[in-house]
């Protein structure tokens, strides 16, 4: 009887213990995730703050030639911007990038916007209306500006 006993004992005694180690491993795992998520929120929001544009434009002279709108969006944060990721809203209408032409004026590179550097916006809409219009510019991270403008 006292060797089954110890043979029982250390049997509930391995259960135990490969059941442990199956519980561990789970709350490893979910921790390792909990934390990657964590440090790429905690990135994604520290590019978002310091990320910050401007759109310069004076909005009762809107330069024009035919149906080519010309806006200028400032990077007035610190961070860099691709600029094939910058997104254009006209009165709440997506523009896609073949109607915008992007040109970073005096860049160094002409594919990222800098700090302080001015994105010029040449913008195809056909049915622009007279009168009061909005542009909204989205860069990569979502922090955007908007824009009220006349067209006469």
């Amino acid at each position: 009887m006292g060797a089954d006993t110890s043979t029982t004992h250390l049997i509930f005694f391995i259960a135990a213990m490969v059941i442990a180690a199956g519980v561990v491993g789970m709350i490893f795992t979910n921790v390792n995730a909990i934390i990657s998520a964590s440090h790429t929120s905690g990135n994604t929001l520290s590019h978002q703050i310091a990320t910050d544009i401007k759109i310069i434009n004076d909005p009762d002279i809107i330069p024009k030639n035919g149906n080519i709108y010309t806006f200028y969006v400032k990077n007035t944060g610190k961070s860099t911007l691709t600029i094939e990721l910058i997104n254009v809203l006209i009165e709440g209408e997506y523009i896609p990038d073949s109607d915008v032409q992007k040109t970073v004026m005096n860049g160094i590179d002409p594919t990222i916007l800098r700090s302080c550097e001015v994105l010029q916006l040449n913008v195809t809409y056909v049915s622009m209306p007279s009168g009061d219009n909005s542009i909204r510019v989205i860069t990569e991270n979502g922090v955007d500006d908007s824009f009220k403008f006349t067209i006469p």
